[in-house]
């Protein structure tokens, strides 16, 4: 495993949480202190950012598009499909030391980790994987001619390139019997791991003043050592590569699971 460090300019941001303060000459600054991160998160997308990562070799799957038809017809090839991707999907062993208890309940779009490590509770919550256009499962139909398959190719060897940008995002929360918590905001690919943020939540007395602690400067604006070592804090609590792969893959299934439940309840509606 490589360690990539962030370079001083660069900044992350999150989909869902973090504003940064505005900094330019001249200008009103006005404060918005970062909010606790809300699941489920999504990758941040920063031009310049460069955050620290764990490198591995892991590999993703691939799954095809599927047929469409009039609105029964195409619910039934949707759900059949996913149901059959499901019978032939072989889900990856628990890997050896995975130290979480996995929590899911059925409807929900997030699985949770939990865990005590030493004085600390260690709470992941683990988002539905990133991929492009949603879940797709071949087709059988047989519909098409040799340039509808010939096209079919070309898009099965860029989802193959593309494999490796699917990703999961993580919350992970740190707290103790005490005290403030640590959160970060994690996406975790098939090669790598990212650190996109982290917070020192503070208990605070809920008075209705607002008020605007001073939160730190971005992860990436860190120093390098101080990342690597953040880095190795998170995977000494067991945030590590073969668990995120096992997660990826778990929630590949479930996203699946998922899909053919929520057709299933469409499929009930409209027929009524």
């Amino acid at each position: 495993m490589a360690f990539v460090p962030a370079t001083a300019a660069a900044s992350a941001t999150l989909f869902l949480s973090v504003l940064s303060p505005a900094r330019s000459a001249g200008a009103c600054v006005c404060l918005q202190p970062r909010k606790p991160f809300s699941a489920p998160l999504h990758a941040a997308k920063g031009p310049n950012s460069a955050p620290v990562v764990l490198e591995s070799k892991a590999k993703g799957k691939k799954k095809k598009g599927s047929g469409a038809g009039n609105l029964d017809g195409a619910l039934d090839v949707e759900i059949r499909e996913a149901q059959e991707y499901l019978d032939s999907d072989e889900q990856e062993p628990v890997p050896d030391n995975f130290p979480f208890e996995i929590v899911d309940e059925n409807g929900m779009s997030v699985v949770i980790l939990r865990r005590d490590y030493k004085d600390e509770k260690i709470e992941v919550t683990v988002s539905m994987p990133n991929l492009e256009g949603g879940p797709e499962f071949d087709d059988e139909d047989g519909e098409g001619d040799d340039e509808s398959s010939a096209k079919d190719d070309e898009e099965a060897e860029e989802d193959d390139e593309s494999a490796g940008d699917s990703s999961i995002s993580l919350k992970v929360v740190v707290s103790k019997d005490s005290g403030p918590k640590l959160e970060f905001a994690c996406t975790a690919f098939r090669e790598e791991i990212t650190i996109d943020d982290m917070l020192i939540v503070e208990k605070t007395d809920d008075d209705g003043e607002e008020k605007f602690p001073y939160e730190g400067p971005e992860f990436t604006e860190l120093p390098v050592n101080v990342q690597k070592g953040l880095f190795k804090y998170l995977e000494q609590r067991g945030v590590t590569l073969s668990a995120t792969n096992y997660m990826h893959d778990y929630m590949v299934t479930k996203q699946a699971q998922e899909y053919i439940r929520w057709m299933t309840k469409l499929k009930d509606f409209v027929k009524q």
